[in-house]
């Protein structure tokens, strides 16, 4: 993973943080796109804490799309649905910007289709929710520091 050099306020600080404690650690950015706010704080809180990775949470397309196109990312994990759009559309067009993103699809449909068709785009992984969060530490390829 590449670390990131972000400069939106709230993200400095805690890079900053990491830099100076221990310059070996590498800053995985993770882009967390889901419209339930409880499933994003649980998840942006298990990511932080236990994977050690900072998370920048959107709660739309528009607002992630904002963000994507602001700052680099290593991860992206979007929810699907979103309010306003196709999550498995604006993962594939960033696939095809960033052919090295590591991308998570969460879905509620256990939809053998849209597994094949997120897979074929590109998708790094597809969880099902409710999803045990070891099987989001195996697509992310991290291990618990």
């Amino acid at each position: 993973m590449i670390l990131n050099s972000l400069v939106k306020e709230s993200l400095a600080l805690p890079l900053l943080y990491y830099l100076k404690t221990c310059e070996s650690i590498i800053l995985v950015i993770v882009l967390l796109i889901e419209k339930d706010k409880k499933i994003s704080q649980s998840l942006s809180f298990f990511i932080e804490n236990q994977m050690k990775c900072k998370v920048v949470i959107a709660n739309s397309k528009k607002e992630a799309e904002s963000l994507y196109n602001e700052y680099t990312f290593d991860m992206v994990i979007c929810g699907e649905p979103l309010p306003d759009g196709e999550a498995l559309e604006l993962l594939e067009a960033w696939m095809n910007r960033n052919p090295k993103l590591i991308s998570v699809l969460m879905t509620v449909k256990s939809d053998e289709h849209l597994r094949q068709k997120a897979f074929k785009a590109g998708v790094s992984g597809y969880l099902v929710k409710p999803f045990d969060l070891t099987q989001l530490e195996e697509i992310m390829g991290l291990s618990k520091l």
